[in-house]
């Protein structure tokens, strides 16, 4: 076993998934966050959006799959954990039924501290970037 981040900067990886109604049921039911936005179309009818829309961090927790998805495609023999996220911002909605593809590329390697870095975004399925991220993973040495 290696004690090394198992990444090279530009290794990227994808998950798409369509967002359903019951995914966002699910989640606010998971979360309690049953804020009209989420669960009231007629409230959302008179609002610029017209119609609910998928909570922001539903569409970005996406990312913590494609974290998953490329440390199995590096083969990495080293555990990790999340460090966490930094500047998360929702810049477009998403809403149900849209099919949203979390992009995760490695964009540093702290390999003195055992950390990458990853830049995430997430787009809908016209390509808009909706949701974008700098993730941080800490790897542990064995």
């Amino acid at each position: 076993m290696s004690n090394k981040v198992p990444f090279q900067v530009g290794d990227t990886i994808s998950y798409t998934k369509t967002i359903s109604e019951s995914d966002v049921y699910l989640f606010a039911g998971i979360t309690g966050d049953f804020s009209q936005m989420h669960m009231n179309e007629e409230f959302m009818k008179t609002t610029p959006y017209k119609t609910r829309i998928v909570h922001g961090v539903l569409t970005f927790a996406l990312a913590s799959t494609a974290s998953t998805l490329i440390q199995v495609q590096a083969r990495a023999e080293i555990p990790s954990v999340s460090y966490g996220y930094d500047r998360l911002r929702f810049i477009k909605p998403v809403f149900f039924g849209d099919t949203v593809t979390a992009v995760y590329t490695i964009s540093e390697i702290d390999e003195e501290n055992l950390k990458s870095f990853a830049k995430v975004e997430v787009y809908n399925q016209k390509n808009e970037l909706c949701t974008v991220a700098q993730h941080i993973l800490k790897f542990i040495p064995i």
